[in-house]
């Protein structure tokens, strides 16, 4: 193992220069979800010049690289949209798409993985069983590129057993790794509330309703729900929007407001869901009102299979040391990797991207930044990992 762990380490310095290039370019040629299809030729332009072979038949925006032959498949995934943001970031491969913006790290996860991919090429007399390596769209919208891939039957198609997934993270410095166990990101619920009334004259409530109270009431009840509920696990029922477009003397015949629901734990994520809907009944009827609640399904929660998860984090150790490594907190945000951690033994971890004076502002933000320094480390981790755990099959 300590030769495989030398060579990767050698093949990844030298192609250092090369990930950063692929990255730049990506980053300056960004594509919004379902939209990557210049990113997608980019990248399997890239794979078939250096002899890697892919797999086009789940759409021109999805690449399925592929290496070695037969077995059970482990899997590295990684995903390549951008978000609809105006880059601040003064730099010479500043965003050349208006309004669009590699704000969350998806260009460095791509360039990463092309990484990868030349480093297990040139090593691939070690490839035991078979890799795919999975560079996916659409992951910032739903209902997600990788629920739309599982959908398509790639997981049964190349068997694909184990997967792994890795994240760059803001605020996290360059070189340091989190790692965790179990439920870590949120499945997430879109909510829409909406009540109908009679509208009319303030001065005259016994000819209308108040769609105004209904809402303010589910508010509140809904506020007193949250306190009423205990779980292990924190859960988010938060509202952003509401509308009321009435006047001083005017109540409206509608009233509306938009929120999101996240949870960790399904019984809990039931138990809201149902609390919602009796709530929004109760509202509606006190004041001459009908309700009409959406519950918009997101993503599940991302689940990090304990097994593979230690096996990956003592991996990881080996390559970068345990010093390096920390536990990952709980965060409230959502991921489409859930939906392949729903079907296989999977885990996702987070890359430290704060150094050199970048990364400092967080993700999905105008201005965020990242170390490219972190190229040093991630595509030989990710090769050290896939090749031990084919050889594991």
């Amino acid at each position: 193992m300590e030769s495989l762990l030398s060579e990767i380490k050698a093949a990844n310095q030298d192609l250092f220069d090369k990930i950063v290039e692929y990255r730049r370019h990506i980053h300056q040629n960004p594509e919004l979800s379902f939209l990557e299809f210049e990113t997608a030729k980019y990248i399997r332009d890239i794979l078939h010049d250096n002899g890697i072979a892919t797999d086009d038949s789940f759409g021109d925006n999805a690449v399925i690289a592929v290496l070695g032959e037969g077995g059970e498949t482990v899997a590295l995934r990684a995903d390549i949209d951008a978000l609809p943001i105006c880059e601040e970031v003064d730099l010479p491969f500043r965003s050349q798409n208006e309004g669009v913006m590699h704000a969350c790290g998806h260009d460095a996860h791509a360039a990463s993985l092309l990484g990868t991919a030349l480093i297990l090429k040139r090593l691939q007399k070690y490839i035991r069983n078979r890799i795919v390596l999975i560079f996916q769209p659409g992951e910032e919208l739903c209902p997600g590129g990788a629920n739309i891939l599982v959908q398509k039957g790639l997981l049964e198609k190349y068997d694909i057993r184990r997967i792994v997934g890795m994240h760059v993270s803001a605020e996290l410095p360059t070189g340091k790794f989190l790692f965790g166990n179990g439920y870590l990101m949120a499945a997430t619920n879109e909510l829409y509330i909406k009540f109908h009334g009679v509208g009319g004259h303030a001065a005259m409530p016994q000819k209308r309703s108040d769609t105004v109270l209904a809402l303010a009431d589910f508010l509140v009840e809904v506020r007193k729900m949250q306190e009423s509920l205990t779980d292990d696990m924190p859960f988010v029922v938060a509202f952003g929007k509401i509308v009321g477009d009435g006047a001083l003397n005017v109540v409206p015949p509608e009233t509306s407001a938009d929120g999101t629901m996240r949870t960790f734990n399904p019984v809990l994520h039931r138990t809201i869901e149902e609390n919602l809907k009796r709530i929004s009944e109760q509202s509606a009827a006190k004041y001459k009102c009908t309700a009409d609640l959406e519950i918009r399904k997101g993503y599940p929660a991302v689940y990090n299979n304990p097994e593979v998860t230690a096996k990956v984090r003592s991996l990881a150790a080996d390559y970068v040391s345990e010093a390096n490594i920390d536990e990952m907190p709980l965060k409230m945000t959502a991921e489409d990797f859930a939906y392949y951690s729903e079907k296989i033994p999977a885990t996702f971890f987070r890359a430290g991207i704060m150094g050199n004076g970048r990364g400092e502002v967080t993700q999905h933000n105008p201005k965020f930044d990242m170390d490219e320094e972190v190229f040093h480390t991630t595509s030989g981790l990710m090769a050290y990992i896939a090749l031990n755990l084919t050889m594991d099959n």
